[in-house]
């Protein structure tokens, strides 16, 4: 007997929290979550700058998300945040773990509190966060984990060592999480962006780092991505249009990692 499957990605009432949801990726993710009724919390440590996106999304769509300021390695914090939303409406169906930083230098003389540090926020914050969700998860009908990896998940890049260990190891915690969680109905799956014009990139671009018309020749699709091209693909994984999908990692990078050819 067939069943009848969703087909539209509709978030209306469930709960979804996103870290680094102030600006850049987060934010556009929040953005795309509240259009399509989800009740939002959005995560970060500039309170100012999640207030103003929460008050720009109750003027725009008459849904203010609950901006909570939080460390994400910090499992106290974490901890505490959780316990906002749960008092604001009582459950957790989604979680985009989103928060992440970066610091680009030679590995030959790397500061290794600067590469602790990165480690700690990029895969310890994401770990915490994801336990704590879990566990709340677990006493309803499960719920839905994306986190946001990318093309440093699959390649060597100078200079990023830390960076691409840390992404590296999103990669992999999203398939163990995903095999241990299954079970339970929590799907863990993850996308992993290319070159997104976010203002860390815009900072190394700034800096002479990144080359923007180098990296438009090398993607396929000849531009590089923006925040909203992520939105389709983090509602598809956090509604139930992809209910058989777990484990997954969607590379959304315009063809970059597909393409082995230098014209």
């Amino acid at each position: 007997m067939s069943r009848i499957r969703p087909t539209t990605l509709d978030l209306t009432d469930r709960v979804v929290v996103v870290t680094g949801g102030g600006r850049g990726i987060g934010a556009a993710i929040a953005e795309g979550a509240v259009r399509s009724g989800a009740k939002v919390s959005v995560w970060g440590q500039d309170r100012s700058r999640l207030d103003e996106f929460a008050d720009r999304m109750a003027e725009s769509y008459g849904s203010r998300p609950l901006a909570v300021s939080v460390n994400v390695a910090v499992e106290s914090e974490v901890e505490s945040a959780f316990s906002q939303v749960l008092d604001a409406w009582g459950t957790v169906d989604g979680l985009v773990n989103n928060a992440g930083i970066s610091k680009v230098g030679p590995s030959l003389d790397f500061d290794l509190a600067d590469f602790r540090r990165i480690i700690d926020v990029n895969v310890a914050g994401l770990f915490i966060c994801s336990q704590q969700a879990a566990q709340i998860m677990t006493e309803s009908d499960g719920g839905s984990i994306v986190n946001i990896a990318s093309i440093s998940s699959f390649i060597g890049q100078p200079l990023r060592a830390a960076y691409v260990a840390s992404k590296s190891a999103v990669a992999g915690l999203t398939r163990s999480l995903a095999v241990e969680w299954g079970e339970l109905g929590i799907r863990v799956n993850a996308i992993a962006p290319g070159y997104i014009r976010t203002d860390l990139v815009e900072d190394l671009i700034d800096r002479g780092v990144l080359f923007p018309d180098v990296l438009e020749a090398r993607t396929p699709l000849r531009r590089m991505g923006q925040p909203e091209d992520l939105v389709g693909g983090a509602l598809y994984l956090l509604s139930d249009v992809s209910s058989f999908a777990t484990g997954q990692i969607l590379q959304i990078d315009g063809g970059w990692l597909a393409n082995g050819y230098y014209k």
